[in-house]
This record gives C-alpha cells, sequence and structure tokens, in this order.
C-alpha cells in the first residue's frame, strides 16, 4: 500500500508543485478560533471577484462556510518551490471539495436571517457558525447577548449601505450552503440560481492575479465587529 501511495505522489506531483500565486505572510484559516478568519476573508472575496460579472451572476456579496476551510495557508515553503509561493497542492488542501459556486437571490430581510441562524437555532445556538463575508459586507456581533438577538440588525451594511430588508441581492456561495448546510436553511429558499465555477477555481483564479513582487497580504479581517 506504501509503495501504490508513493507512486501515486510521484504521479502528482508535477500538479500539486504548480504555483498558483504568492503570499506575504502566514494567512490562518483552520487554525484559528476567531469567528472572523484571515483566510475566510480571501477565499469569499475570490469568490465575489469570479462571480461579479453580470455574466457570471453579478454578484454583490459572497458568503462560505467555516467548516470548508481546510487547512491555512503558510508562508514558509513545504518543498522546493520557495517561501510565498502557494502550489496547486496547498490551494488544494484549503478548499478540496470542489464545490460549484452558486449565484442566488436573496433578500435583505432573508441574509439577516441568515446571519441570524450562525448564532440561534438546533444546529447553531450552542456552537455557532459564523460565515465568512466578502469585502464590504459589515456587521456587529453582540455575543453578550442570545440567540437571534446577537446579531445587531441595524449594523448590516452593504459598501457602507443598510441593508434592506425588501430589497433584493445577488449572493455567491457554495452548492453547499445553498442547499441549506449547516443550518442554514433560509438559504435554500433563494431564486434565479446560476452555477459557476467550483470553489478552488476560483481561489487559483484569485491567486493569479498576484505575482512575486505583488503577493497577497493577510486580508485584517474586520467586517464581523464582535462585542463579548
Amino acid at each position: 500500500m506504501t509503495a501504490l501511495i508513493d507512486r501515486w505522489k510521484k504521479l502528482a506531483a508535477p500538479i500539486a508543485n504548480r504555483p498558483m500565486g504568492y503570499i506575504s505572510a502566514d494567512i490562518t484559516g483552520r487554525g484559528t478560533e476567531a469567528y472572523e478568519k484571515p483566510l475566510g476573508d480571501l477565499l469569499v472575496d475570490a469568490q465575489l471577484a469570479a462571480t461579479a460579472p453580470a455574466d457570471k451572476g453579478g454578484a454583490q456579496l459572497a458568503l462560505t462556510n467555516p467548516g470548508g476551510i481546510r487547512a491555512d495557508l503558510a508562508y514558509k515553503a513545504a518543498g522546493d518551490e520557495g517561501d510565498g509561493v502557494v502550489t496547486y497542492g496547498e490551494s488544494y488542501t484549503v478548499q478540496p471539495f470542489n464545490n460549484l459556486m452558486n449565484v442566488v437571490d436573496l433578500t435583505g430581510a432573508q441574509l439577516i436571517t441568515a446571519l441570524q441562524q450562525q448564532v440561534s437555532g438546533p444546529v447553531n445556538g450552542a456552537n455557532p457558525k459564523i460565515l465568512q463575508v466578502s469585502k464590504g459586507f459589515t456587521y456587529t456581533l453582540d455575543m453578550t447577548k442570545t440567540g437571534a438577538d446577537r446579531v445587531v440588525v441595524d449594523s448590516v451594511r452593504l459598501n457602507g449601505a443598510a441593508i434592506d430588508p425588501a430589497k433584493t441581492y445577488r449572493v455567491a456561495m457554495n452548492e453547499f450552503l445553498a442547499g441549506g448546510g449547516d443550518g442554514f436553511t433560509v438559504l435554500k429558499e433563494h431564486k434565479n440560481k446560476l452555477n459557476g465555477a467550483s470553489d478552488l477555481e476560483c481561489f487559483n483564479a484569485y491567486l493569479a492575479k498576484s505575482t512575486a513582487a505583488t503577493p497577497i497580504a493577510p486580508p485584517v479581517a474586520d467586517r464581523i465587529t464582535v462585542i463579548k
């Protein structure tokens, strides 16, 4: 069995070791218990970039589940690729499920309900699952309160504008979330779904925009304000 595994590792090495992009420092994801994870921010920004064009869905924001982040990105090289280089093997380890991206219509009220389902209900009430949110989407979580009241509703904003409960927004997310996974039942009430590339393809396309001279810096993780 060991010989078989070693054989396939050798065969896969040219793909696994292919450079995808560059980072300037460690970007934590799986390895941090913080509600908002720097790598989570990077992933949803990549998903938004891929789905924002009108012919790709016209997404205005993106959401992803924290459980879909399967690793950190380390600055120090794991092999001979060089420090700061992100290989295909590393990006695949972060996003190994190849979930297709969906762009859907949700009302502002449904978006707010999704945020409330992070911290309430039979699935997430005792163990919150905080969605990672793309750049421009901001709100406050007040963890001194209980249940759905933890979401400060009038703090929820998109690009500085308050979310309108009656307005329709185009939202990108993976197919697991769009199906109501992880207790986010409101998300399966979406309309006008458009399927897109996989989450891994979105991530690699975003990484490809970086260079050794202009690497991706760790996001500052300032989209979700947490009161404890």
